[in-house]
């Protein structure tokens, strides 16, 4: 015999007041656990049904917490019934294998090399380059497009650097309570994980082979060299851009190679990179950090070229974005740049120019940590860019958008020799429709005009307030609903992007960082509104239409939205596997062939399996005693017949525990009281009971419809704490079970009633029963009822109301002990 078991029934049969003990602290285990579950399983639904924007970690945290719960529940139950429920726990393990499986992350094949030069990339390497440097790779193995000479460390070195330091577990930790949409601890995690990175040291092997990679390029380049450091993550430059949101170092040389590094790999945690990637639903283990390492261009000028309109869809036409120096500054959305309109028919030609009316550059030599600068410079005369050199990067943009076979979004820049370089493609995001319907599609806007100008870099119609903000430490500030206005568009601002409806800045440019998520998210954006926009006031309601650039005067009431189209993120795939493992409630007939271990199917399935098969055998404890155990008190009280009274946890006050009789008054559950005063109401005679002659029916030592006060073997017996009370009352011939917990959880709460037996005749015993079930179902109870026995039940009510039930209960079972002597047709029942 299994050793539980053995110790189980040796229990119940040797000492049954420790059995009932035991019973009932397994009982409170397994509601409290019941009660933490359904808190976690209504946390993970309304994260899923209310699209709150989490980390993935935060979800496997929840999920561990659930199964750790559920886990207990299981072995509460098998300790209060060892045998019948064992196989749950198999039950239980395969759900969780499924349920578990999604937070497994992949595991890498084989050994790849920490770092690769840029012409060793091949079309299978996507995977520990990440797609930055994958692409740029393309082009110049497979298009040979100018691009700067460099290397590439992987993604291996990534896993390599955080498992030489154990960092992955500290970075779930706080990925697992992160709460994006609390500025605060958005930051604080941010600043947690990038000082972890900070103190961290590069393996010794990825160290070497990062210094060696650089001397190769140093020596095929004859001269000492300084170097550009990019990140290159996982699912960059894809259909989610991260455009902006990640770190850059620029200007570095052998010296600084390992600190830069270590830097590029801290942006990956920076607050905006966080909120950006988990906003969009994508979890951390699949955004590796490979780092794009290229050989500094002297830039005389640099910016972006889109092959296509990216808010028209029918504009097949190209635009450069130019600024003197690196691009670094346009992108950022610090500068307004020159713009150069080309169109293909009959043949490639400069259709259109328009010169920025002040700039700044990049300056030229940057210190050695690689960190931006800049300054106010005096705008040169003429472009940034000629026109020759506009053609030629327009024949390239042509030919990279016809190697990928999409419209592009390039970065480009021109040597001081003249000679042109790409330095990133990627996929142009276009706009996946507006926020509300243009003007031009039948809205028509009658409202006095505020400003007009600027350019639209995501088109769209909204309303809401002006936020002027002035620095980037009042982006906590910025409330829900507002327009936000900005001197310029850096990436940093994407962390408002789930409060404002809209933004207008004096700089900044279609070609920014910025415009690119706001493309993603379909949040209008004009640009380069110049300093007259300041004319307008902090806290004014306005209209925007960022397809004309024009700002209207009020809220304007707008045509009603579209339904938004759920987004299908990674996340929300993830979520939705998940809580087809937790949710779906398929035990809902506890009647049912199918409601016992082989019939779960879920988790939830498992707690409602449990919950019920708990109170079950609670509810029979009391009728297991079979005889008074040692332990048992013995009440006192006017009602002529015998209880005791079993304390199983503060059910008694401290000096009742060496009485063998108690009075009420010694009782501390507050379930007993009620009932009793019930059983107690003055208008419920316990002393007459001269209609009806029990001598024609037994001679057993009963009198009234109770058991002689003496007698032991027929006594009513009750298992009590401060809030739980399981009660065996014998009324003669018939039976009454009672099981209450009335305690501070409403969803705890609940009352378990069985009425059985009678000495009168099967049709009086009916009748009581039709009495019963309608005075029940009109307290509240639901009732099940057949012969002469009834099952009522009443749950998830506040303590007041079960106490209130309860009384209501005790005076039922004080008035009806002997109907079914006197009951005899459907008159007398009503």
């Amino acid at each position: 015999m299994d050793l539980h078991l053995f110790k189980h029934w040796t229990t119940k049969l040797l000492t049954p007041g420790t059995f009932v003990r035991e019973n009932y602290a397994s009982f409170k285990e397994l509601l409290e656990q019941d009660r933490r579950s359904h808190e976690l399983i209504a946390e993970l639904e309304a994260i899923y049904y209310n699209h709150r924007q989490v980390d993935i970690k935060f979800i496997e945290r929840r999920y561990n917490e659930l199964t750790g719960a559920v886990a207990t529940i299981i072995n509460a139950l098998i300790r209060m019934a060892p045998g019948p429920y064992d196989n749950l726990r198999d039950y239980f393990q395969k759900i969780d294998n499924y349920g578990r499986y999604i937070f497994t992350a992949a595991r890498r094949k084989k050994e790849m090399p920490l770092t690769m030069p840029l012409t060793s990339v091949g079309v299978d390497d996507r995977q520990i380059t990440g797609d930055k440097a994958f692409n740029l790779a393309m082009l110049a193995n497979g298009l040979q497009m100018p691009v700067p000479a460099g290397f590439v460390i992987s993604t291996d070195a990534f896993h390599a650097f955080l498992d030489h330091n154990d960092l992955q577990g500290e970075i779930d930790r706080r990925l697992a309570v992160l709460d994006i949409s609390d500025p605060q601890d958005l930051r604080q995690i941010a600043d947690e994980i990038n000082a972890l990175i900070a103190a961290a040291t590069v393996p010794p092997s990825l160290a070497s082979s990062m210094t060696t990679a650089f001397s190769n390029l140093q020596e095929q380049q004859g001269d000492a060299i300084r170097v550009a450091m990019r990140s290159s993550a996982g699912l960059e430059d894809s259909a989610t851009s991260f455009a902006g949101q990640y770190h850059t170092e620029l200007h570095v040389d052998r010296h600084a190679l390992l600190a830069a590094y270590k830097r590029v790999l801290a942006g990956k945690y920076s607050a905006r990179a966080l909120y950006y990637r988990i906003n969009r639903g994508i979890a951390d283990c699949d955004t590796p950090m490979a780092v794009l390492v290229l050989i500094m261009v002297d830039a005389r000028a640099g910016g972006v070229i889109y092959t296509a309109d990216p808010t028209n869809a029918t504009d097949p036409s190209l635009t450069i974005h130019s600024i003197r120096g690196l691009g670094e500054l346009l992108v950022a959305g610090e500068v307004s740049p020159d713009v150069i309109q080309l169109t293909r028919s009959p043949s490639l030609h400069i259709s259109g120019r328009h010169l920025a009316v002040t700039t700044r550059d990049m300056a030229e030599e940057l210190p050695s940590t690689g960190l931006l600068d800049s300054g106010p410079q005096p705008r040169p005369q003429g472009a940034s860019l000629n026109d020759a050199a506009a053609l030629e990067l327009g024949r390239l943009a042509v030919a990279i958008e016809q190697f990928y076979g999409e419209p592009q979004d390039i970065e480009w820049c021109q040597g001081r020799d003249g000679t042109l370089t790409i330095l990133q493609a990627r996929a142009l995001c276009r706009e996946k429709g507006a926020r509300q319907a243009e003007p031009q599609s039948g809205v028509e806007i009658k409202a006095p005009i505020l400003f007009q100008g600027g350019e639209c870099a995501s088109s769209g119609l909204a309303g809401g307030r002006l936020f002027f903000l002035d620095s980037e430490q009042q982006l906590d500030q910025v409330e829900a609903g507002s327009i936000l206005v900005t001197r310029n568009t850096p990436p940093a601002y994407v962390r408002t992007t789930d409060r404002i409806v809209a933004l207008i800045s004096e700089q900044g440019s279609v070609a920014g960082h910025f415009a690119s998520v706001a493309r993603e998210l379909g949040l209008p954006v004009i640009v380069n509104t110049g300093p007259a926009l300041r004319r307008l006031r902090h806290g004014a309601e306005v209209t925007i239409c960022a397809h004309t650039a024009t700002i209207y005067e009020g809220m304007i009431k707008l045509p009603a939205r579209a339904a938004p189209v759920e987004a299908d993120t990674p996340f929300r795939r993830k979520l939705k596997y998940i809580l087809g493992f937790v949710s779906p409630l398929t035990l809902i007939d506890t009647q049912a062939l199918n409601f016992n271990p082989e019939g779960c199917r879920s988790l939830h399935d498992i707690i409602r399996l449990c919950h019920e098969k708990g109170m079950q055998e609670m509810f029979a404890t009391g009728d297991r005693w079979g005889t008074r155990v040692h332990g048992a008190k013995k009440i006192i009280s006017a009602i002529p017949m015998t209880v005791y009274v079993l304390d199983v946890d503060k059910g008694l006050v401290d000096a009742a525990r060496n009485m063998e009789e108690i009075s009420l008054s010694e009782i501390h559950c507050l379930a007993m009281h009620a009932l009793w005063a019930g059983l107690s109401h003055p208008d419920i005679d316990w002393s007459q009971q001269s209609h009806f002659d029990w001598k024609s029916f037994d001679d057993l030592a009963l009198a009234g419809g109770i058991a002689s006060k003496n007698a032991d073997a027929v006594a009513s017996y009750a298992i009590i704490s401060h809030d739980y009370l399981n009660l065996n009352m014998r009324f003669g011939y018939h039976f009454t079970v009672l099981d209450t917990l009335c305690g501070p959880e409403a969803n705890d709460n609940y009352i378990i009633l069985r009425f059985a037996g009678g000495g009168g005749n099967f049709t009086g015993r009916a009748m009581r029963v039709e009495f019963l079930s309608r005075v029940l179902v009109r307290l509240g109870f639901s009732v099940e009822s057949k012969g002469d026995l009834i099952d009522a039940r009443l749950s998830h009510q506040e303590h007041d109301l079960i106490k209130d039930k309860l009384n209501m209960v005790g005076r039922l079972l004080g008035v009806t002990r002997l109907l079914d002597m006197t009951l005899n047709n459907e008159e007398m029942v009503e």
